[in-house]
């Protein structure tokens, strides 16, 4: 009986490796080796603008370029250099409670930076990724100096949405 037992164990040790994991697949094709990444264009209608945090278009420029840096698969070029060129556009800069007192008093924030982007091939124009609708996020607690807690919250996702909007161009997971 045990010996049974023990062929079985055996035998579903490779079954279980199969079903283990995340895939990637990757996204950008052969020939595009370099990137040039524009600088993001502020589309956050004005009447939309209540939360928002000037330069936070330069802060996501750079930070995509830092992530393409540290990821390595493609390098950042000049635009006359490039294989692939990435547009964003900033579309959101929102917040919303996620905590609240006894009092209904907001004590902790998720802070949302959405952009859209479109990675376009340099020589024929045409789009080889495309993402409507992408976020970085974060949370953060209302501390007695509320902006300071805003712009770290701040730093904090657009960092995320650099590394999402990198491994997203890179490597689909």
């Amino acid at each position: 009986m045990k010996s049974k037992a023990f062929v079985l164990s055996l035998l579903m040790i490779p079954l279980v490796g199969i079903g283990c994991g995340y895939t990637q697949k990757q996204i950008l094709p052969n020939n595009i080796k370099t990137i040039y990444v524009d600088t993001v264009k502020n589309e956050i209608p004005l009447s939309a603008v209540y939360a928002y945090q000037p330069g936070l278009e330069m802060d996501i420029t750079n930070a995509i370029i830092r992530r393409f840096h540290i990821d390595g698969n493609v390098r950042v070029v000049s635009h006359e250099e490039a294989d692939a060129i990435l547009q964003t556009k900033l579309i959101g800069f929102e917040q919303e409670g996620l905590r609240f007192d006894s009092l209904e008093s907001i004590e902790e924030y998720r802070l949302f930076v959405v952009v859209s982007f479109k990675l376009v091939d340099a020589k024929t124009h045409g789009v080889i990724l495309e993402e409507p609708n992408f976020v970085g996020d974060t949370e953060y607690f209302v501390s007695s100096v509320r902006s300071l807690g805003r712009e770290e919250a701040a730093a904090r996702a657009v960092q995320r949405l650099a590394k999402n909007v990198v491994d997203r161009i890179v490597e689909d997971w």
